[in-house]
């Protein structure tokens, strides 16, 4: 049993959305990010409050985040024979006891990914010798061993490890970030300067920032780290086992949504009725809703705030659609991950609107619970409020809006049939008909609130449909509303 990782090559435009990725292990693999930031990722003042805030998070849930301009590359007198015999039993092939690394996942993976980072040093110098590649493995395991305890403070990856390089790092420190991915370590190199380092590797993804030369990146350090700790958020109340069925009475049918077009043309957007209302009603305060809901006509209304997404490839060239939810003002459109991961980019069309927009800002994502979260600047609709209410009831009427099979903003209704749990995340089964291509659009209570993203159905039922629950939406969009 061994940890295997597999770099992910998606772009995050935002480094909050770097800070608030947690990615979990599955049949011993996980995810990991490798990032080199070409200039800061934000304004210094932004984002020095980004990662003070990331910094006392951390502090605060004591989880492993670290930050340095710098590593400790240099053994202290007392510790420079025994990292000297620890490179000898590298070199040989051994396997070395690391302080701070208790997770049985991780057995050899050090000794591996150390060996991938000596390979590189190689390459790079065909003509080093035994012992100058024996003094970079010395500096390598001071400086690793250096950052473990941070990294891992329990020396579990569940600890959710994240290092952050601010400032332009030496050949020691490029060859260190090779090795922390290999840990399950996400991994962002943030260069103020701009310039790319090619020790880094291929796997890097280069994003580019805002070049900043005369940047004292310790001061900017300073900043973040005098952030006070943030308050740990109030546990969500449990719901009543008698509402919901256990994971593992879920079919195995149940798929999600798949979000390709058919071969068949698709008839241009009718102009119908329901799409042509005057505008979207006033949010209703969650607080003291109105006893008396708004008719359908005027849920159906709504529409306008959901969106049809054309996934592009790298070519440009629509390779899948789906549906999302405008959520907030500032453009944040919230949708299925398994419609944002298949492209590099995407085209939102908004209902009653003959203008196509188009963005390849995807902030955030979480494959578990099957979300993300896409931006598109200067979007003109107005944003559907997520529900904060009670908990919502089992037979309690529910409309579903979503674009499936690229018919643009179809309009269902139904019940809430049930309550499931798939993993970790809470589903909502609804009886509103929907079809593929209707992943990422909206589920809504009578009131016009969102309760949940459809996201999957069961094969060979009828009407036996799958949306993720706003009690996982509400910590996934913490931050951006």
């Amino acid at each position: 049993m061994s940890l295997s990782i597999r770099q992910n090559p998606m772009h995050l435009s935002l480094f909050s959305a770097f800070c608030g990725i947690r990615s979990r292990v599955h049949a011993e693999q996980k995810d990991v990010y490798l990032l080199e930031w070409l200039g800061l990722p934000d304004s210094p003042d932004v984002f020095a409050r980004q990662l003070g805030a990331a910094i006392a998070q951390a502090r605060a849930h004591k989880t492993g985040f670290v930050c340095v301009t710098a590593l400790q590359t240099r053994p202290a007198p007392g510790d420079t024979a025994r990292l000297a015999a620890q490179a000898d039993t590298l070199l040989s092939g051994g396997r070395l006891s690391l302080p701070g690394l208790s997770d049985p996942l991780l057995e050899g993976v050090p000794e591996r990914a150390l060996g991938y980072a000596l390979d590189a040093y190689r390459a790079a110098h065909p003509s080093a010798s035994d012992s100058m590649v024996k003094n970079c493995a010395v500096r390598l395991l001071c400086a690793l061993t250096g950052l473990l305890p941070a990294l891992f403070p329990t020396g579990m990856l569940t600890d959710q490890p994240k290092c952050v390089y601010l400032g332009v790092p030496d050949q020691t420190a490029c060859l260190l970030l090779r090795v922390l991915p290999e840990l399950g370590c996400d991994t962002a190199l943030i260069q103020p300067q701009g310039g790319a380092l090619p020790l880094l590797g291929t796997d890097a993804v280069v994003l580019h920032g805002l070049a900043q030369d005369d940047l004292d990146v310790n001061a900017l350090l300073r900043t973040a780290q005098s952030a006070k700790p943030a308050e740990k958020p109030q546990k969500q109340s449990p719901r009543p086992a008698a509402s919901r069925t256990p994971a593992q009475s879920i079919p195995s049918q149940m798929q999600p949504q798949p979000a390709a077009r058919p071969a068949v043309s698709i008839p241009p957007r009718p102009s119908r009725a329901v799409s042509s209302a005057p505008g979207t009603p006033p949010r209703q305060s969650q607080s003291s809703a109105p006893d008396t809901p708004p008719d359908y006509e005027a849920l159906a209304a709504l529409a306008s705030s959901v969106v049809m997404i054309d996934v592009l490839d790298a070519s440009g060239q629509p390779c899948s659609s789906g549906s999302g939810v405008l959520i907030a003002s500032n453009g944040i459109i919230l949708t299925n991950f398994h419609v944002a991961s298949r492209g590099v980019s995407y085209a939102i069309h908004l209902e009653n609107c003959d203008t196509v927009f188009y963005t390849s800002e995807l902030l955030k994502y979480h494959a578990d619970d099957d979300l993300a979260l896409i931006r598109l600047s200067g979007c003109p609709a107005r944003p559907i409020p997520l529900y904060t209410g009670a908990e919502v009831k089992r037979g309690q009427p529910v409309v579903a809006i979503g674009s499936p099979l690229g018919l643009f903003n179809s309009v269902s209704d139904g019940i809430i049939a049930g309550f499931r749990r798939l993993g970790d995340t809470d589903m909502i089964q609804f009886t509103a008909p929907t079809s593929p291509g209707s992943s990422g659009g909206a589920l809504l209570d009578r009131f016009g609130r969102l309760i949940g993203i459809v996201t999957a159905g069961f094969e060979g039922g009828q009407n036996l449909n799958l949306a993720v629950s706003y009690t996982a939406i509400k910590p996934f969009v913490r931050g951006f509303l």
